[in-house]
């Protein structure tokens, strides 16, 4: 199985992503940032998407204080501005990333989300219990073959 967090899966071509450094996100932020993608930098890029950053700029505790700012500027910007007006990301979207991007064996275990064996052995969890890393990486390796 993949080390976590080091393995991501083109959103454009569904091809592996092994080099963090050969990796973007882009988004869309018209109205509001939505459709986040993990994408192969250059090869995969797609031109509705106006926005974009590389795929290191959002792993560890520094890219989760980047994730976080789609959220908020922080109290610091909002007592600068005056204001605490933001264009909101679509929550279940955003998480999906987020989670994507800071949750070890999450990448590895979400191709497998539909799968209708995992839904039934999860149908009475609850929101929490089947996102924490050691869930995903039963899910990973017992739903889509260790991929």
């Amino acid at each position: 199985m993949d080390k976590p967090l080091s393995v991501w899966y083109c959103d454009t071509c569904g091809e592996k992503i092994d080099d963090v450094g050969k990796g973007y996100v882009i988004w869309r932020s018209e109205g509001h940032p939505h459709d986040f993608k993990v994408i192969h930098q250059r090869d995969c890029d797609q031109k509705d998407h106006t926005s974009s950053a590389a795929l290191k700029d959002f792993l560890g505790p520094q890219g989760l204080s980047y994730c976080m700012t789609f959220l908020s500027a922080g109290p610091i910007i909002h007592n600068l501005s005056g204001s605490s007006d933001q264009p909101q990301p679509n929550l279940s979207e955003f998480a999906d990333f987020v989670r994507r991007v800071q949750v070890p064996y999450y990448e590895q275990a979400r191709r497998s989300f539909a799968n209708p064996e995992l839904l039934s052995d999860f149908s009475d969890w609850n929101e929490f219990g089947p996102y924490i890393p050691d869930e995903l990486e039963r899910i990973a390796r017992d739903y889509t073959g260790g991929r």
